[in-house]
């Protein structure tokens, strides 16, 4: 069995003379913009995923590890957070849409908003991966059909503020889970035990991972 996958962390360079071209969306690596956010993924394996196919549903790259898993039989940890999804129902073709329909942004350890569907809710923007921080005090909503390079904002009228339900979702679930399963702090001995739950039960994980993402 042989996989073949091809794909990237981020966008492209922001220094010059590496910086490269995110095609219609704006950003580089390292800001929360689509520049950003948007690479390519493609995915070969013979004969088991459907040649030719294209696709513009989500697919994160923390989605990797729990769909290769389930692809070759493996066993997902159970005692720690896993942010990733299973994925390979639907490349394989058994299924038309993927099992993530957004995520939080982040920029280094700092939430800039969320993504969901073709829509983004944000409360932070940075143009360049070493230019100024421009932070709002209430967030901004973007639409990628009618605004792909993150131009205009919305307007808070109902039309489009209801967008702050499925996106706030998304990021209050992701809180939940922070505070049950925090980030290990750098320089932490192994094994690790993570702090006591409200549920009364400490997280001991000996690889020095309670959070996978």
């Amino acid at each position: 069995m042989c996989i073949f996958i091809f794909t990237s962390d981020n966008g492209p360079e922001m220094t010059e003379p590496w910086n490269g071209w995110a095609g219609p969306w704006r950003g580089t690596y390292f800001t929360g913009l689509e520049g950003s956010l948007r690479v390519p993924f493609i995915v070969s394996w013979p004969g088991k995923i459907p040649a030719g196919r294209v696709s513009t549903e989500i697919v994160h790259e923390i989605d990797l590890f729990t769909t290769v898993a389930a692809i070759v039989g493996g066993k997902v940890p159970t005692d720690r957070a896993i942010d990733g999804v299973d994925q390979s129902q639907f490349l394989l073709g058994k299924q038309q849409q993927s099992n993530r329909d957004g995520f939080v942004v982040y920029v280094g350890n700092e939430i800039y908003g969320v993504k969901w569907q073709n829509w983004k809710m944000m409360f932070k923007e940075l143009e360049t991966g070493t230019g100024p921080v421009e932070q709002w005090s209430i967030p901004r909503f973007f639409n990628f059909n009618l605004d792909p390079k993150e131009e205009h904002v919305l307007s808070y009228g109902p039309q489009y503020l209801w967008v702050r339900w499925p996106a706030g979702k998304i990021l209050t679930d992701h809180l939940a889970s922070l505070k049950k399963y925090p980030p290990i702090p750098p320089g932490v001995a192994d094994p690790y035990v993570a702090p006591q739950s409200n549920d009364g039960e400490h997280q001991v994980v000996s690889d020095g991972k309670a959070r996978l993402s």
